[in-house]
């Protein structure tokens, strides 16, 4: 009996998922907005666009619609929405970089931050081009409304950090503390920081004298590498990577209560409801941690998944390679694709009458509850193609 019973369920699972576009497709065509990458408008987002900190999230870096809709989003919702902060899923160091380059133009900032990518899917010249355009719209802006990047991630990118240090401190730190181990393994950052705490506790003033004005950087750079090591030698390194996403980010609140955000990063970060499913299957998100009950920003927080068609991306794994993309957290996503009306389409999931706020669509592996406790946009992406290699001028 427990079997027929189990077939029955099964059997009404299937009818219920296979009548969803008779439910979903009427609501998806009449709340769909085509985005225009040059001048996008998000107005169709009404009230929430006084939300306080915007989520997108793609399963892909290596497709050139990725860099382009950071762009165009952050731009939109800055003008838009007030949005000023950019959150980057990397390091301090890292974002650092690249937050000086756009307030500068250095462009040997931006080699800097570039060089860190060289072996990873971030090395394209779509990237380079997105940091270009983020300086060029700065320099249009007053300094107190200029664009800045913020890194709340671990440090994948150590040389970076290093090479940074060195920077700032006219090549005194590399004199006092010179690296002698590859700090790529983890045991061996372990020391290395472990050896840059004692000193700052044993002789401040020499940091002081190091970095002059810059010791604030020092500082939330060592703090940062602390955490990696943390993270890298946690027995769930992913779980303890979101928290200190969190963290970070509750930091960067701190400082400015009134601040908005926007940080693209891949689908696991965004979810505001836990699915099971991948590395995070059984810890929290970032997206749970911000949408959570703890958080000073609950019912502040928007989440908009990106789900890619008919593209490709470039993908590095020892040398780089073009695939098709493939998604796998949105069930029958066909309804969204038929309905789009260009190659960018932003659907609005909590418009009046809709499914997705009643009952659970799209979703792959839920905890309960309905679609919008996940994300409340949804993105459908047509015909994005595989980045391009980085081709930076050499140095001068």
């Amino acid at each position: 009996m427990k079997r027929i019973a189990v077939a029955l369920i099964i059997s009404l699972s299937l009818f219920v998922a296979g009548s969803q576009p008779d439910i979903v497709a009427p609501y998806l065509a009449k709340n769909c907005y085509s985005l225009e990458l040059n001048n996008m408008d998000l107005n169709f987002m009404g009230e929430d666009l006084d939300c306080q900190i915007f989520l997108s999230g793609a399963q892909w870096h290596g497709t050139t619609y990725n860099y382009e809709l950071q762009y165009a989003m952050l731009i939109a919702l800055n003008q838009q929405a007030g949005v000023r902060y950019l959150l980057l899923d990397s390091g301090y160091a890292t974002a650092q970089v690249f937050n000086e380059y756009v307030q500068t133009g250095n462009f040997e900032l931006l080699r800097l931050g570039m060089e860190g990518t060289r072996y990873n899917n971030s090395s394209c010249n779509e990237y380079r081009l997105l940091w270009e355009k983020i300086y060029l719209y700065n320099t249009r802006l007053a300094p107190p409304e200029k664009i800045v990047v913020l890194g709340i991630d671990v440090e994948y990118q150590v040389e970076v950090a290093i090479n940074y240090l060195n920077r700032i401190s006219d090549n005194q730190f590399g004199r006092h503390f010179p690296v002698t181990e590859y700090l790529g393994d983890a045991n061996a950052l372990d020391r290395y920081v472990s050896a840059l705490e004692t000193a700052c506790q044993e002789d401040p003033a020499l940091f002081e004298n190091i970095f002059g004005d810059d010791l604030v950087h020092f500082q939330g750079i060592l703090a940062n590498l602390a955490d990696t090591v943390t993270a890298n030698l946690s027995s769930d390194f992913y779980a303890e990577r979101e928290r200190i996403m969190y963290d970070n980010f509750l930091a960067a609140l701190q400082r400015d209560p009134q601040g908005k955000f926007f940080g693209h990063f891949t689908m696991e970060h965004i979810y505001q409801r836990q699915v099971r499913e991948g590395n995070l299957a059984d810890a929290e998100r970032l997206g749970t941690l911000l949408a959570g009950e703890d958080s000073p920003l609950r019912d502040k927080v928007v989440s908009i998944a990106a789900f890619y068609h008919d593209s490709e991306f470039r993908f590095y794994y020892g040398m780089y390679e073009n695939y098709r993309v493939f998604n796998d957290f949105i069930i029958d996503p066909l309804p969204a694709i038929k309905t789009a009306p260009g190659d960018i389409t932003m659907y609005k999931l909590e418009g009046e009458d809709s499914p997705f706020t009643w009952d659970l669509y799209t979703v792959t592996n839920p905890t309960g509850g309905v679609t919008t406790d996940y994300y409340q946009y949804l993105l459908i992406i047509n015909n994005s193609q595989p980045t391009t290699p980085n081709l930076m001028p050499p140095p001068k």
